[in-house]
């Protein structure tokens, strides 16, 4: 199967546009009485407006590309073998939406041979709506938005996604520690956000993003890593001596100091 022309992926947005609303109106209908469908760990829990939103989007992807492959969070993926998969997070923030606070998006993403190359994602509450395909540029409802950030780390918002370190071994714990130590000595502001701020890097409310939750769930990054990337921001991902990956999005000054004390 060819890969996806420019053509393609415009069409394709603008298709996906009223329906990624519409799966956050839905979220939103749902927010005032919310259901939980299944409890996956201690925290984690899916909602019944999750699994409603994804069973939408489910239909309405495959009403357009039957053969295509489809990657939910909440039900069984399809078409695995295609070189076009859609990868879905129909709640990213989920915990937050249980607990009332504003601090979810839909997320869709098109997936060709591994690498993203087409991201939407959705804040119902705010009705903020982030876009992008590869080769293209970043759009936040239909505006264009470029950063052009060249502050140094003593001037820079830092924000981590860490899950914590309860459950990490003694290396692990001292290893993270270090690291945020340095980078809260070095930079003008650490955040630690769980990752549902991450998208507000493009808009220059954050300057860096660091990953350093282990396990991320392609759902959850591949419509991120596609804006991100088309707003211009660098993006790479580093083994840590203990096989955990670290992700870091950033650009200019700040990507290299950021990188130095991951690396050292």
């Amino acid at each position: 199967m060819r890969k996806p022309t420019k053509k393609f992926l415009n069409e394709a947005t603008e298709y996906l546009i009223p329906v990624i609303k519409r799966a956050g109106k839905i979220v939103l209908d749902r927010w005032d009485k919310i259901e939980i469908a299944t409890q996956k760990d201690k925290r984690d829990v899916a909602t019944k407006a999750d699994i409603e939103v994804e069973n939408f989007l489910r239909k309405k992807i495959f009403s357009k590309w039957p053969s295509h492959g489809f990657w939910g969070e909440e039900e069984v993926r399809t078409n695995e073998s295609s070189p076009y998969q859609w990868l879905i997070d129909p709640i990213d923030g989920t915990k937050n939406y249980v607990k009332l606070a504003p601090f979810f998006q839909v997320h869709i993403a098109l997936v060709f041979n591994n690498e993203p190359v087409l991201g939407l994602i959705y804040q119902p509450v705010s009705k903020q709506l982030f876009s992008a395909v590869k080769n293209g540029k970043t759009y936040l409802n239909g505006r264009i938005i470029k950063s052009d950030s060249a502050v140094s780390i003593d001037r820079a918002i830092v924000d981590v996604d860490l899950r914590g370190l309860i459950e990490r071994s003694a290396g692990e714990k001292k290893w993270i520690e270090d690291k945020l130590c340095k980078i809260a000595e070095r930079s003008f502001r650490l955040r630690v956000s769980g990752g549902s701020f991450s998208i507000y890097l493009v808009t220059g409310a954050v300057d860096a993003y660091i990953g350093l939750s282990g396990n991320q769930k392609p759902q959850d990054l591949a419509a991120r890593i596609i804006i991100m990337q088309e707003a211009g921001f660098k993006i790479e991902r580093f083994k840590t001596f203990f096989s955990e990956e670290v992700l870091l999005v950033s650009q200019g000054k700040v990507f290299s100091e950021l990188k130095k004390i991951i690396l050292k």
